[in-house]
């Protein structure tokens, strides 16, 4: 199975946003994928240990652990820095979210309400 990201249309208007809650929403942004990097690494512990798998190889997974303690350090320095912006900046988030091609992230980084149904991914 492979999620594969549709084309999407890019914005022709500015989409102004207060950087703090800009910076909030990255910050749940990593948290989700966080929790998903628990869920695969969960996983793979799993099949290593039903499959015998060398203990060497099992030792890899440290790096998986290493990029999930990372992500967790991202989102609290999102989050941080939220809590000390100045509640009057805004930004125009388009340009960025040109760049987000899954559509269901753009719209959460948009701020956008509709988008908070379950991801629909596209599997192949």
């Amino acid at each position: 199975m492979t999620a594969v990201a549709l084309p999407v249309a890019p914005l022709t208007q500015e989409r102004q946003a207060r950087i703090a809650d800009t910076l909030t929403v990255l910050g749940q942004e990593l948290e989700r994928v966080r929790v998903m990097g628990l869920r695969v690494e969960q996983t793979i512990c799993a099949i290593a240990v039903r499959s015998s798998i060398d203990s060497a190889l099992i030792g890899e997974l440290q790096h998986l652990d290493a990029v999930i303690q990372q992500i967790a350090a991202l989102r609290d320095f999102s989050e941080q820095l939220a809590l000390q912006c100045d509640e009057r900046v805004e930004v125009n988030l388009a340009p960025a979210l040109e760049r987000i091609t899954l559509a269901e992230l753009r719209g959460r980084l948009a701020q956008d309400d509709s988008s908070t149904a379950a991801e629909g991914w596209e599997i192949l």
